[in-house]
């Protein structure tokens, strides 16, 4: 059987109308085109649905048995087209984010409180994640993009370059450090340093090596949060290293940022997809958002400020 819509739109019209010239004025069509769409959904049917008379049109009892289901599949159609579009519009919808510890309590509930103001109907759940869990739940399809320093490359996620967050050190107002005219990671090296996962600082002393082999990281106190990293800081307990974007958050606690000149260390911050898999437009309008929103995080460099 081939029904098509616009053989169930003829019927519906024509049954409401209770006339083929109101039906076809309706929908724009000629009344001998619309006749030859009922006449077409009869055939398939193999049975009429309206008793003809030269006065008047009725629905024949087949017709009336068969006229309540033609106007469901309609509605359902016209209501997920309707859906549809919503979604194409932002008017609803729905964005799931994996985040590393610190892009989840900086970068991103930032971003979020400005997005929102944009795309109101559109929900943003977060899901902060340990730095290795972020990809694995873009890979599972349990969030639609990640924000994540770069990774080696994964045959099932695709790589978007975001921005590039510059390290700087974190310190109590008072220390040493900071009464550097110019600071140099040798000198900051001669302190304690307070560290977040091993693999943090495998990647930071592989950005020190290549500049110099003599740059050698050996943290005095290797954590898991951030927020107890800068709770051993604050005590004065070491010094530690943070990317620029999460500077804003230092502030409470009475710390100081320092830029480190020699070298300028960069991280790099990437969009995770899934290979091969398109975002949903609600996901696509926030990767749009993003890439907008931290293009202010491409400022020029800073000699040095107070959080």
């Amino acid at each position: 059987m081939n029904l098509t819509l616009k053989q169930l739109r003829a019927f519906t019209a024509v049954a409401d109308a209770g006339s083929f010239t109101d039906a076809a004025k309706r929908l724009y069509l000629t009344q001998s085109g619309l006749s030859l769409l009922v006449k077409e959904l009869e055939t398939e049917l193999g049975v009429r649905v309206f008793d003809r008379s030269t006065r008047k049109i009725k629905l024949s009892v087949a017709g009336a048995d068969f006229y309540p289901l033609a106007s469901k599949v309609l509605e359902d159609l016209d209501s997920a087209v309707k859906s549809t579009l919503q979604l194409q519009d932002k008017q609803r919808g729905n964005v799931r984010i994996a985040g590393t510890p610190l892009y989840s309590s900086s970068l991103l509930p930032r971003s979020m409180v400005e997005y929102r103001q944009r795309y109101p109907a559109i929900h943003v759940r977060l899901l902060d994640s340990l730095n290795e869990q972020a990809l694995q739940r873009v890979a599972s399809g349990e969030a639609d993009f990640a924000i994540a320093p770069q990774r080696e490359n994964r045959p099932d996620i695709q790589e978007e370059p975001l921005f590039r967050d510059r390290f700087e050190i974190v310190c109590p107002a008072g220390h040493p450090l900071a009464r550097q005219p110019r600071l140099k990671w040798q000198q900051v090296l001669e302190y304690p340093f307070v560290s977040l996962t091993s693999d943090y600082s495998r990647r930071l002393q592989a950005d020190l090596a290549a500049h110099s082999p003599t740059l050698q990281l050996q943290p005095t106190y290797e954590v898991s949060y951030l927020t107890t990293a800068l709770g051993m800081v604050n005590s004065g307990l070491g010094v530690t290293a943070m990317p620029s974007s999460a500077l804003p958050m230092i502030s409470p606690l009475g710390l100081i940022t320092l830029p480190v000149d020699e070298p300028a260390v960069y991280r790099q911050v990437s969009f995770f997809t899934r290979r091969g898999q398109s975002l949903s437009p609600a996901a696509a309008s926030f990767h749009d958002f993003l890439f907008e929103f931290t293009a202010g995080l491409r400022a020029p460099e800073r000699r040095r400020t107070r959080a």
